[in-house]
């Protein structure tokens, strides 16, 4: 029988305005949620209350994150001392979101005219460049297995990458509106993506069966983050309801 995710807690008034990011540390219990209120607020996953610090995103090593920028560059900080240590050149004006791979090997950036630009970090060398559609690419995660992609877009859809070869695997539809968010369950087992979009809905998607488990509607506005922690089974959505909404699987305490 497929797994079940349960809303638990909702932080209400977690910002003063739309929430459009949210990241779950692989190291600690730590989320991290962005507002268009100009705050990074990050939380304690356990206890869904929030704790004081800076940081946004999360490298799977928990030393660094990245960002996109309106100059078209990813930007890789270090998170002890909040210096640059990076800067990764695309051909586009407006990197519009990131991810790393599990094992840090590559990180992925998403743009506004729908390019995805795939960076090998071992040779920090682009290794691909994606561009499969035009609509704007909102959002970025890759799968356990460290070659697939996911990203959400403007088209309603979900795209799903081999990025070992630089190409399209499949198309997930389903969303009525944008799909302004993406992740993978980092339990390889359960082969599960879920997707939030501007339809308020947020979709877990069966990556073996390219097929939807569950759809929730736990939010009154556009999903525009979701974060699963790293035992995947649970993860937090984050909307421009101003709220943040937690779930856990229907056997989790």
């Amino acid at each position: 029988m497929p797994t079940t995710y349960i809303p638990t807690i909702k932080n209400e008034k977690a910002h003063d305005d739309g929430i459009w990011c949210v990241d779950w540390s692989r190291h600690t219990n730590l989320v991290a949620s962005g507002s268009m209120d100009s705050t990074v607020k990050l939380w304690d996953g356990l206890s869904a209350t929030p704790v004081e610090a800076w940081s946004a995103r999360f490298h799977p090593d928990g030393k660094s994150l990245a960002t996109g920028s309106h100059d078209g560059h990813i930007n890789v900080y270090d998170i002890d001392s909040g210096e640059k240590v990076a800067s990764l050149a695309t051909k586009n004006n407006f990197v519009m979101c990131t991810a790393y791979s599990n094992d840090g090997k590559y990180l992925a950036g998403g743009a506004q005219d729908g390019s995805i630009y795939v960076f090998n970090l071992e040779t920090n060398q682009l290794a691909h460049t994606l561009s499969t559609h035009a609509s704007a690419v909102r959002s970025l995660s890759f799968a356990p297995d460290n070659k697939t992609l996911i990203s959400g877009n403007d088209d309603k859809c979900v795209y799903v990458y081999d990025v070992e070869h630089g190409q399209l695997a499949s198309v997930l539809t389903g969303h009525t509106g944008w799909v302004l968010s993406v992740a993978a369950n980092q339990d390889s087992s359960k082969q599960q993506v879920a997707s939030g979009g501007a339809d308020h809905k947020i979709k877990i998607w069966d990556l073996t069966t390219r097929s939807v488990l569950e759809t929730q509607e736990a939010q009154t506005d556009q999903v525009w983050g979701i974060a699963w922690n790293p035992e995947g089974n649970k993860f937090v959505s984050v909307s421009d309801d101003c709220s943040i909404q937690w779930f856990a699987s229907s056997g989790s305490s």
